[in-house]
């Protein structure tokens, strides 16, 4: 029974110590800071590696008996099964990994690599033609002018699917700033939303080497949880996003 635990316990570190590597890139690469959680990628990620991490080692526990005829093979089986079950999980979360942040109107929203089609990338500007693959990009989006097309985007809206999610209305960030910042809103509002965590604002704002009074705010949709925007009060650049009450629910 100790040489069946031992070997378990073995699987467990290989298990846990590979679990954690594929944890540190998704939430440096494709879901970073507060997107992790807005978008749920943590809760994707602990659903695969809790089946990951234990089912693995708790089948090693229960095949090992050294000397054991097709001892091998169990074993093999049994990393292969996990290998799947990993590589699975990893292309869930690639395919659902924020792509963009886009600011509409008065708000950003998150967009998602499987909420983007192919259709709307061939007619997007060079630079938005590609989903990401290193990590979300801000990005704005204006309504069409054109009735038709904005016919279109109204009727894809009641769908669920709005002008965030086309990727041929996409325009720089930067040319949308003015906009943004028109919208935004003082960071002592910010504050009356979020009683109670004062000192989690004050942290936040110090690790921007700012002021309170040099940021506005905008809500972010990311799917999972809502989060906020922070911007420049001067000239409506993206500081940060960051896990915080953005509205009254």
């Amino acid at each position: 029974m100790k040489t069946r635990l031992r070997a378990g316990g073995i699987h467990f570190a290989i298990s846990a110590t590979v679990a954690t590597l594929v944890f540190a890139g998704i939430a440096l690469v494709w879901y970073p800071g507060a997107l992790l959680e807005g978008a749920g990628g943590l809760e994707l990620f602990l659903v695969v590696a809790g089946v990951d991490v234990t089912l693995g080692p708790l089948l090693t526990t229960i095949v090992f008996v050294p000397g054991k005829k097709g001892l091998l093979f169990d074993l093999v089986m049994i990393g292969i099964a996990q290998v799947a079950a990993l590589a699975y999980g990893m292309h869930v979360l690639h395919d659902a990994r924020p792509a963009y942040i886009v600011f509409v109107k008065d708000r950003f929203e998150v967009v998602r690599a499987n909420e983007i089609d192919a259709a709307g990338l061939a007619r997007a500007r060079p630079e938005f033609s590609r989903i990401p693959l290193t990590g979300p990009r801000v990005a704005g989006a204006r309504l069409p002018t054109d009735p038709a097309e904005a016919s279109r985007i109204m009727l894809s809206g009641i769908a669920g699917k709005d002008v965030q999610t086309f990727p041929q209305h996409y325009l720089p960030y930067d040319e949308l700033r003015a906009d943004a910042l028109a919208k935004a809103k003082p960071m002592g509002e910010l504050r009356a939303l979020n009683p109670g965590r004062a000192a989690e604002i004050d942290s936040i704002v110090a690790g921007l080497a700012t002021r309170d009074e040099d940021l506005r705010f905008l809500p972010v949709r990311a799917g999972k949880r809502d989060l906020v925007a922070l911007l420049d009060a001067r000239d409506g650049r993206a500081r940060d996003f960051v896990a915080l009450r953005p509205w009254e629910y």
